[in-house]
């Protein structure tokens, strides 16, 4: 297994304890901007600075990853769902408590902070937000954002395809994915939300089979058909529903 950097363990460190790159900053005694420069790789901090993350971030080696360390950093939630967990925790709210506070399903809420979901619609960060009582930090904001931007084509968004009111209305390219993060299913459409509406009918839609569901925004219909087409040639026979445009 390949090392992970410096600089990417101490990102998923700093997101398992639900801190900012602001947050972390300040306690190191430097400010963001140098942490953002650790971790993207352009800098390193000194050695005392080292035992000022360890003491920090817990649990977390600095100097010399093992397979372990960097298993746990591949599995790690993501920014969402450290906040998540943690806001949910410091209220004594079970899962299911929250998923009925805020008019979610209880898998989804476990998506989010297991990490197979990282960057839900805002809808659902808003409905979050009301439930916990709790804002998610605009730096956080736009580090998912950052992270789920497909440069040129747009946002990586990600949604749960069993719940009505998370459907989305948007044109676009979407895939489909089992309770094991395997891609499944691969679509597009005028109308997303149309397009799962017309597979719910399906004896093959239901958990674990379908367990989330992410999209692309795209407008263009032919470019939409090209993405959708690549990505089914692509995926071969891991898209275990769709076989159109498979060469075997």
């Amino acid at each position: 297994m390949a090392n992970i950097s410096f600089g990417e363990r101490l990102k998923r460190a700093r997101i398992r304890n639900a801190m900012t790159q602001a947050e972390l900053g300040e306690k190191v005694g430097v400010s963001q901007a140098t942490v953002s420069q650790w971790e993207i790789g352009r800098s390193v901090p000194e050695r005392y600075q080292k035992d000022e993350l360890k003491k920090i971030l817990g649990g977390w080696t600095a100097d010399k990853p093992t397979d372990e360390s960097n298993e746990e950093a591949e599995n790690a939630p993501g920014a969402l769902g450290a906040w998540l967990n943690k806001a949910r925790n410091e209220r004594k709210m079970s899962v299911q408590e929250l998923a009925e506070a805020a008019e979610l399903s209880a898998p989804a809420i476990y998506n989010i902070e297991s990490g197979r979901i990282l960057n839900p619609q805002d809808k659902t960060i808003r409905k979050l937000e009301r439930a916990l009582g709790s804002s998610l930090s605009a730096e956080t904001k736009e580090e998912i954002r950052d992270e789920a931007n497909i440069e040129g084509l747009g946002e990586f968004v990600e949604f749960d395809p069993h719940n009505e009111s998370d459907l989305p209305s948007v044109p676009g390219i979407y895939m489909l994915y089992d309770i094991s993060q395997r891609p499944i299913y691969v679509g597009q459409g005028s109308d997303i939300r149309n397009r799962i509406r017309s597979h719910q009918e399906k004896k093959w839609f239901i958990r674990p089979i379908v367990e989330t569901a992410a999209y692309v925004k795209i407008e263009k219909i032919d470019l939409r058909e090209q993405v959708e087409k690549l990505l089914i040639r692509f995926l071969k026979a891991n898209a275990v529903i769709n076989k159109q445009n498979v060469e075997r």
